[in-house]
């Protein structure tokens, strides 16, 4: 029987010493029938890295590998009925909290969530700002940034921008080394990884294995990563391996010569000329072809699961005799820094919940991001062209008669619906596509949503506001809206508090949900509800009780109501009779039931309704922050 071969377990400079026992993950789920069904997704899973290697955790779909990551990282999300139990030791001192994890270590997600437009240079350094302390000098942070890009070989790539399935840019190799760049600049010695050799040709992913070799060897990490049916090359890179079957540990001790022993011992030779990695996956996996291989596969998983033999490594309590320079505190040993490491992370802490310095770096980036999508840029203001010139040849010059009351309403219940549908529907797709990068830099405590959130909506505001004020000034004059700087004026500030509570509804949207494609479908939906009870189409005094909310809160209305006073209260058209009865701007407004009305009422309403929006956007955001399971005491 093969025992873990972990070398000298004894904290050590290079990387930390991690070490866990009896992992239990389960969620339990209430049935139909009232009974609790539960799940063990992890069976007591034990094991133990040294300091300084690079250990893979390997196992068939649906083994636990990537739940045992999460665990070992403290990144397993909350959920109804989710339950972890164990105890993970970090050179020999208890973590207890997600927190305490996160400033020791780094976690590499398995999709490359990185912003598109942005440079590989832009890219690192954004996260060398947050992450590196605010005292040491940019030129500081430009040199770490060089070094990373060096490590990683992304010399060539560095002035590139990242792409992605859409836009041209670096490579998947290059994307993920990226990835791993940015949580490498806070100089972790504890990195997890899952699966960094997804979704890469076999060339590629040895070059990223072969990278994490070096971390670990050169560069003193300890790094953990799920890796899926590896190549033998990139087999011959691991230093230990853990197994995993149905959430039940199969093997957890040295790699390549090591295993193949353990497994020979237990009549599973590895085959000649074979890939050991390719024999193990294929000796643990459960064939459910049919019932009889079924049950010869299971009763050979259950036979090597009963052959783990593990040497149980000792906790390393750690005391003043033995501790490593600094670690004289709790706080430092679980931590498991030195000295000037404890004092960088608290320090890091301490940045990350700032709000000015993420805030500026933020506004920065989203600024960048948004002005270098020139296509997309270019498509809606063309589109915004071609209407507000079709509105104005459409309504060019309007007579001040009886006939033109009908068409100025028209125009001004266009120009509200128009300025609805852009701003909510344009905004709702802000937040959903930067979603995945935004939960990954939150997770790593590099910022708060707040300064993410006002940075994402002061941006958009002069990409909308400008465009919108040359829009509705050329459609103005065009159509020949009521005379008057003052009438102009009031027209343009009307529009613009409905486009800033329209972005407001887009970001309400945006923040729900987590698809790129739903916010934007769903957006028509609410500003055609909105629509419908503005008090163009049904009159105000005919809307059912039971709907009145409905058009209580829809801010198209208030806009509408707003434009309309200022177009028709107190003016005069010309009539000659042969339209039948005659009216002025306040009949109009009187048979509209908009005659009390005031411009400056709806005007604060609409300004009520932004603050409302946006503070319930922020409240969504911040309720979908990442959060993550604490490890229980296990119960006896």
């Amino acid at each position: 029987m093969s025992k873990m071969a972990v070398g000298d377990m004894r904290p050590t400079d290079h990387g930390v010493v991690l070490q866990w026992r009896d992992i239990t993950y389960s969620v339990t789920k209430k049935k139909k029938d009232g009974t609790l069904d539960t799940r063990v997704i992890l069976n007591a899973i034990s094991g133990d890295t040294s300091g300084g290697s690079l250990l893979a955790l390997m196992g068939p779909s649906g083994s636990g590998k990537t739940s045992l990551l999460n665990a070992l990282a403290f990144r397993v999300p909350k959920g109804p009925g989710a339950m972890i139990t164990g105890a993970i030791y970090a050179d020999g001192k208890l973590v207890e909290t997600p927190s305490q994890m996160a400033r020791m270590s780094a976690y590499v997600e398995q999709e490359d969530a990185l912003f598109a437009l942005s440079t590989v240079r832009e890219t690192l350094m954004f996260a060398a700002q947050l992450r590196l302390s605010k005292d040491m000098p940019l030129e500081e942070k430009e040199q770490e940034v060089n070094n990373v890009i060096a490590d990683l070989g992304l010399v060539a790539a560095a002035d590139t921008i990242v792409g992605n399935e859409q836009i041209r840019g670096i490579s998947g190799g290059e994307r993920k080394r990226v990835a791993i760049g940015m949580d490498l600049l806070h100089d972790p010695r504890l990195i997890f990884m899952d699966e960094p050799t997804s979704g890469l040709d076999a060339f590629q992913a040895l070059n990223v294995m072969t990278a994490l070799k070096d971390l670990a060897i050169e560069k003193g990490r300890t790094i953990i990563a799920s890796v899926h049916q590896p190549r033998s090359s990139i087999y011959a890179l691991i230093d230990q391996l853990v197994l995993l079957s149905g959430g039940r540990l199969v093997y957890a001790g040295a790699g390549q010569g090591a295993c193949s022993a353990h497994f020979a011992a237990l009549g599973e030779p590895v085959p000649k000329d074979f890939n050991p990695a390719d024999h193990f996956l294929d000796i643990i996996s459960v064939d459910y072809r049919t019932p009889k291989l079924t049950e010869s596969t299971m009763e050979r998983i259950e036979k090597l699961a009963k052959g783990v033999a593990r040497e149980e490594v000792p906790i390393i309590k750690l005391g003043l005799d033995n501790a490593p320079a600094g670690a004289g505190d709790d706080k430092g040993l679980v931590m498991g820094f030195t000295s000037s490491g404890r004092a960088e992370a608290e320090q890091n802490s301490k940045d990350a919940s700032r709000f000015w310095i993420p805030f500026k770096l933020l506004l920065a980036r989203t600024w960048r991001e948004q002005t270098r999508d020139t296509a997309t840029l270019t498509i809606k203001y063309v589109m915004q062209t071609f209407f507000s010139l079709l509105f104005g040849v459409v309504y060019l010059r309007m007579a001040r008669d009886q006939t033109s009351i009908q068409d100025r309403t028209g125009i001004l219940f266009f120009q509200a619906m128009n300025q609805a549908f852009g701003s909510a529907i344009g905004i709702s797709k802000i937040i959903p596509q930067q979603l995945k990068v935004v939960s990954r830099e939150r997770a790593a405590r590099m910022y708060t949503p707040l300064p993410y959130y006002v940075s994402t909506f002061l941006v958009t505001l002069p990409l909308e506001l400008i465009p919108g004020v040359v829009y509705g000034t050329v459609i103005y004059y065009m159509t020949g809206l009521r005379e008057g700087v003052g009438h102009y004026l009031i027209f343009l500030a009307v529009m613009t508090l409905e486009n800033f509570a329209g972005i407001g509804l887009g970001m309400c949207l945006s923040a729900s949900f987590t698809s790129v494609e739903m916010a934007p479908q769903l957006a028509p939906a609410f500003v055609i509800l909105f629509l419908m009870f503005s008090g163009f189409f049904l009159n105000e005094s005919n809307v059912p009780v039971w709907l009145i909310w409905l058009r209580e809160i829809s801010f198209i209305r208030y806009a509408f109501q707003a434009l309309c006073v200022n177009e028709f209260k107190g003016a005069e058209f010309s009539c000659d009779g042969s339209t039948g009865s005659c009216v002025d701007g306040d009949e109009h407004l009187e048979r509209l039931k908009f005659d009390d009305i005031t411009i400056g009422g709806n005007c604060g309403i609409l300004a009520g309704m932004i603050l409302g929006f946006n503070l319930l956007a922020l409240g969504i955001v911040y309720y979908r922050q990442p959060k993550y399971l604490a490890l229980e005491k296990k119960t006896q």
